[in-house]
Protein backbone atom coordinates (compact mmCIF):
# COMPACT_ATOMS: atom_id res chain seq x y z
CA UNK A 1 0.00 0.00 0.00
CA UNK A 2 1.48 3.77 -1.09
CA UNK A 3 -0.27 6.58 0.80
CA UNK A 4 1.72 9.53 -0.66
CA UNK A 5 -0.45 12.25 1.47
CA UNK A 6 -0.02 12.18 5.10
CA UNK A 7 0.16 15.85 7.77
CA UNK A 8 1.08 16.24 11.01
CA UNK A 9 0.39 18.20 13.61
CA UNK A 10 2.54 21.29 12.38
CA UNK A 11 0.34 21.82 9.70
CA UNK A 12 -1.75 23.32 12.65
CA UNK A 13 -5.14 21.53 11.58
CA UNK A 14 -4.13 17.72 12.21
CA UNK A 15 -2.76 15.68 15.07
CA UNK A 16 0.02 13.64 15.95
CA UNK A 17 3.94 13.48 15.48
CA UNK A 18 6.12 11.90 12.81
CA UNK A 19 7.00 8.89 15.24
CA UNK A 20 3.29 8.39 15.17
CA UNK A 21 2.42 8.54 11.72
CA UNK A 22 5.04 5.99 10.71
CA UNK A 23 3.71 3.11 13.39
CA UNK A 24 0.30 3.51 12.09
CA UNK A 25 1.34 2.97 8.55
CA UNK A 26 3.49 0.30 9.92
CA UNK A 27 0.39 -1.60 11.15
CA UNK A 28 -2.11 -0.77 8.35
CA UNK A 29 0.05 -2.31 5.94
CA UNK A 30 1.87 0.91 4.12
CA UNK A 31 5.19 0.28 2.47
CA UNK A 32 6.05 3.75 1.28
CA UNK A 33 4.46 6.95 3.10
CA UNK A 34 5.51 10.82 2.22
CA UNK A 35 4.28 13.10 4.48
CA UNK A 36 3.36 16.13 2.85
CA UNK A 37 2.90 19.09 5.64
CA UNK A 38 1.40 22.35 4.03
CA UNK A 39 4.04 24.77 2.80
CA UNK A 40 4.16 27.97 4.49
CA UNK A 41 1.78 30.55 3.19
CA UNK A 42 2.44 34.30 1.71
CA UNK A 43 1.86 37.03 5.05
CA UNK A 44 -1.47 38.07 5.29
CA UNK A 45 -3.14 34.85 5.09
CA UNK A 46 -4.52 33.19 8.50
CA UNK A 47 -2.72 30.91 10.89
CA UNK A 48 -4.42 27.36 10.98
CA UNK A 49 -4.12 26.58 7.33
CA UNK A 50 -0.12 25.65 6.88
CA UNK A 51 2.83 25.48 8.85
CA UNK A 52 4.42 28.76 9.74
CA UNK A 53 7.86 29.82 8.20
CA UNK A 54 10.13 29.47 11.21
CA UNK A 55 8.81 25.28 11.73
CA UNK A 56 9.93 24.08 7.98
CA UNK A 57 13.68 23.50 8.37
CA UNK A 58 12.59 21.44 11.31
CA UNK A 59 10.17 19.37 9.30
CA UNK A 60 12.44 18.66 6.89
CA UNK A 61 15.09 17.72 9.59
CA UNK A 62 12.29 15.54 11.32
CA UNK A 63 11.05 13.62 8.27
CA UNK A 64 14.51 13.16 7.27
CA UNK A 65 15.58 11.57 10.55
CA UNK A 66 12.63 9.59 10.61
CA UNK A 67 13.11 8.30 7.31
CA UNK A 68 17.09 7.38 8.40
CA UNK A 69 15.41 5.55 11.39
CA UNK A 70 13.15 3.44 9.42
CA UNK A 71 15.46 1.86 7.05
CA UNK A 72 17.40 0.84 9.93
CA UNK A 73 14.29 -0.40 11.98
CA UNK A 74 12.63 -1.79 8.77
CA UNK A 75 9.54 0.60 8.94
CA UNK A 76 7.81 1.62 6.08
CA UNK A 77 9.54 3.67 3.29
CA UNK A 78 9.48 7.58 4.37
CA UNK A 79 9.38 10.61 1.79
CA UNK A 80 9.74 14.08 2.19
CA UNK A 81 6.84 15.52 0.59
CA UNK A 82 5.28 19.25 0.72
CA UNK A 83 1.64 20.09 0.21
CA UNK A 84 2.04 23.87 -2.03
CA UNK A 85 -1.07 25.55 -2.22
CA UNK A 86 -1.58 27.60 -5.83
CA UNK A 87 -1.94 31.40 -4.63
CA UNK A 88 -1.76 33.92 -8.01
CA UNK A 89 1.47 36.27 -8.06
CA UNK A 90 3.50 34.40 -5.07
CA UNK A 91 5.17 31.93 -7.82
CA UNK A 92 8.12 32.68 -6.66
CA UNK A 93 8.26 32.71 -3.10
CA UNK A 94 6.89 28.84 -3.61
CA UNK A 95 9.90 28.05 -6.15
CA UNK A 96 12.00 29.16 -3.86
CA UNK A 97 11.09 27.32 -0.82
CA UNK A 98 10.92 24.53 -3.01
CA UNK A 99 14.77 24.77 -4.14
CA UNK A 100 15.49 25.23 -0.85
CA UNK A 101 15.36 21.61 -0.01
CA UNK A 102 14.78 17.84 -0.72
CA UNK A 103 11.36 17.12 -1.36
CA UNK A 104 10.84 13.53 -3.22
CA UNK A 105 7.31 14.50 -3.82
CA UNK A 106 5.81 18.49 -4.30
CA UNK A 107 1.63 18.17 -4.44
CA UNK A 108 0.10 21.10 -5.69
CA UNK A 109 -3.67 22.18 -4.23
CA UNK A 110 -5.97 25.02 -4.34
CA UNK A 111 -7.74 26.13 -1.34
CA UNK A 112 -7.97 29.43 -1.58
CA UNK A 113 -10.70 31.72 -4.07
CA UNK A 114 -8.97 34.58 -3.21
CA UNK A 115 -8.95 34.80 0.39
CA UNK A 116 -11.78 32.54 1.12
CA UNK A 117 -10.71 29.31 2.05
CA UNK A 118 -13.80 27.12 0.75
CA UNK A 119 -13.14 23.82 2.29
CA UNK A 120 -12.86 25.36 5.64
CA UNK A 121 -16.30 24.59 7.10
CA UNK A 122 -16.67 27.18 9.70
CA UNK A 123 -16.50 29.66 5.97
CA UNK A 124 -19.36 27.58 4.31
CA UNK A 125 -21.74 30.33 4.18
CA UNK A 126 -20.07 32.03 1.52
CA UNK A 127 -20.93 29.03 -0.61
CA UNK A 128 -24.00 31.48 -1.20
CA UNK A 129 -22.25 33.95 -2.62
CA UNK A 130 -21.56 31.56 -6.17
CA UNK A 131 -24.06 29.33 -8.35
CA UNK A 132 -22.29 26.36 -8.51
CA UNK A 133 -21.66 26.97 -12.31
CA UNK A 134 -19.63 30.05 -11.50
CA UNK A 135 -17.50 28.45 -8.29
CA UNK A 136 -16.64 25.22 -10.59
CA UNK A 137 -15.61 27.50 -13.60
CA UNK A 138 -13.33 29.87 -11.07
CA UNK A 139 -11.41 26.44 -9.08
CA UNK A 140 -11.15 24.59 -12.12
CA UNK A 141 -9.54 27.36 -13.91
CA UNK A 142 -7.19 28.33 -10.97
CA UNK A 143 -6.70 24.68 -10.98
CA UNK A 144 -5.23 24.56 -14.73
CA UNK A 145 -2.95 27.51 -13.69
CA UNK A 146 -1.84 25.78 -11.06
CA UNK A 147 -0.97 22.81 -13.07
CA UNK A 148 0.26 24.73 -15.90
CA UNK A 149 3.01 26.68 -13.69
CA UNK A 150 5.76 23.78 -13.24
CA UNK A 151 6.02 23.66 -9.49
CA UNK A 152 4.14 20.83 -8.75
CA UNK A 153 4.27 16.89 -9.45
CA UNK A 154 1.12 15.97 -8.19
CA UNK A 155 -2.15 17.58 -8.13
CA UNK A 156 -4.01 16.73 -5.03
CA UNK A 157 -7.57 16.11 -4.13
CA UNK A 158 -8.60 17.76 -7.65
CA UNK A 159 -12.33 18.14 -7.65
CA UNK A 160 -11.89 19.38 -3.84
CA UNK A 161 -14.54 22.35 -4.72
CA UNK A 162 -16.90 19.24 -4.40
CA UNK A 163 -16.65 18.53 -0.44
CA UNK A 164 -19.66 20.26 0.64
CA UNK A 165 -21.68 18.57 -1.97
CA UNK A 166 -22.08 22.07 -4.45
CA UNK A 167 -22.11 20.56 -7.94
CA UNK A 168 -23.28 22.12 -11.63
CA UNK A 169 -26.25 20.45 -12.68
CA UNK A 170 -24.62 19.67 -16.21
CA UNK A 171 -21.73 19.90 -18.28
CA UNK A 172 -19.55 17.92 -15.64
CA UNK A 173 -17.29 16.25 -18.53
CA UNK A 174 -16.85 19.85 -19.90
CA UNK A 175 -14.81 20.51 -16.92
CA UNK A 176 -13.59 16.91 -16.18
CA UNK A 177 -12.26 16.62 -19.77
CA UNK A 178 -10.41 20.33 -20.01
CA UNK A 179 -8.65 19.60 -16.42
CA UNK A 180 -7.09 15.60 -17.71
CA UNK A 181 -6.02 18.03 -20.78
CA UNK A 182 -4.40 20.71 -18.44
CA UNK A 183 -2.76 17.96 -16.44
CA UNK A 184 -1.27 15.64 -19.56
CA UNK A 185 0.12 19.35 -21.18
CA UNK A 186 1.96 20.21 -18.07
CA UNK A 187 2.96 16.94 -17.41
CA UNK A 188 1.74 16.12 -13.49
CA UNK A 189 0.13 13.41 -12.03
CA UNK A 190 -3.00 13.05 -10.66
CA UNK A 191 -3.50 12.29 -6.95
CA UNK A 192 -6.58 9.63 -5.94
CA UNK A 193 -7.73 10.70 -2.32
CA UNK A 194 -9.37 8.46 -0.51
CA UNK A 195 -10.15 11.47 2.32
CA UNK A 196 -13.40 12.61 0.35
CA UNK A 197 -14.79 9.67 1.83
CA UNK A 198 -14.61 11.18 4.77
CA UNK A 199 -16.30 14.63 4.10
CA UNK A 200 -19.93 15.27 3.16
CA UNK A 201 -19.80 14.75 -0.37
CA UNK A 202 -18.75 11.00 0.61
CA UNK A 203 -17.09 10.37 -2.49
CA UNK A 204 -13.32 9.99 -3.31
CA UNK A 205 -11.19 12.88 -5.00
CA UNK A 206 -11.60 12.73 -7.66
CA UNK A 207 -14.81 11.38 -9.32
CA UNK A 208 -14.74 8.32 -11.72
CA UNK A 209 -15.70 10.34 -14.57
CA UNK A 210 -12.57 13.17 -13.87
CA UNK A 211 -10.67 10.11 -13.33
CA UNK A 212 -11.12 8.26 -16.33
CA UNK A 213 -10.77 11.68 -18.20
CA UNK A 214 -7.22 11.22 -17.00
CA UNK A 215 -6.86 7.90 -18.06
CA UNK A 216 -7.75 8.63 -21.44
CA UNK A 217 -5.52 11.73 -21.78
CA UNK A 218 -2.91 9.39 -20.21
CA UNK A 219 -2.14 11.52 -17.01
CA UNK A 220 -0.47 9.15 -14.32
CA UNK A 221 -1.82 8.96 -10.86
CA UNK A 222 -0.78 8.54 -7.10
CA UNK A 223 -2.83 7.75 -3.82
CA UNK A 224 -3.05 9.64 -0.26
CA UNK A 225 -5.29 9.04 2.73
CA UNK A 226 -4.58 12.45 3.10
CA UNK A 227 -4.54 11.87 6.78
CA UNK A 228 -4.97 14.13 9.46
CA UNK A 229 -4.62 11.80 12.38
CA UNK A 230 -2.57 8.62 12.66
CA UNK A 231 -5.37 6.38 12.81
CA UNK A 232 -6.39 7.51 9.25
CA UNK A 233 -3.35 6.81 7.54
CA UNK A 234 -3.92 4.45 4.29
CA UNK A 235 -7.65 4.92 5.39
CA UNK A 236 -9.56 3.18 2.37
CA UNK A 237 -6.93 3.58 0.18
CA UNK A 238 -8.26 -0.34 -0.90
CA UNK A 239 -11.30 1.72 -1.94
CA UNK A 240 -8.87 4.03 -4.52
CA UNK A 241 -7.12 1.45 -5.74
CA UNK A 242 -10.70 -0.31 -6.87
CA UNK A 243 -11.28 3.39 -8.19
CA UNK A 244 -8.38 3.29 -10.05
CA UNK A 245 -8.78 -0.07 -11.54
CA UNK A 246 -12.66 0.55 -12.79
CA UNK A 247 -10.92 3.61 -14.38
CA UNK A 248 -8.58 1.57 -16.54
CA UNK A 249 -5.21 2.02 -14.73
CA UNK A 250 -3.17 -1.15 -13.28
CA UNK A 251 -0.33 1.43 -11.90
CA UNK A 252 0.30 4.18 -9.94
CA UNK A 253 3.63 6.54 -9.54
CA UNK A 254 5.99 6.83 -6.40
CA UNK A 255 7.98 10.25 -6.06
CA UNK A 256 11.73 9.95 -5.30
CA UNK A 257 13.88 13.12 -5.79
CA UNK A 258 11.18 14.45 -7.37
CA UNK A 259 11.34 11.55 -9.91
CA UNK A 260 8.61 9.16 -10.69
CA UNK A 261 8.17 5.62 -10.64
CA UNK A 262 5.89 3.71 -11.69
CA UNK A 263 4.75 0.43 -9.82
CA UNK A 264 1.54 -1.58 -10.19
CA UNK A 265 -2.04 -1.62 -8.33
Amino acid sequence: MIDLHVHTSRCGHAEGAVAEYAAAAAAAGVRTMAFCDHLPLPAGYPSGYAMAWRELPDYVSEVRALAAECVTSGGPEVLLGVEADWIPRHEGMVAEALDAYPFDIVLGSVHFIDDWAFDDPDLRARYAEWTPDRLWKRYFDDLSRACASGLFDVMAHPDLVKKFGDRPAHGLRVWYEATADAFASAGVAVEVNSAGLRKPCAEIYPALGLLRACRAAGVPATTGSDAHTPADVGRDLSAARHLLREAGYDSIMVFRGRVAEEVGL
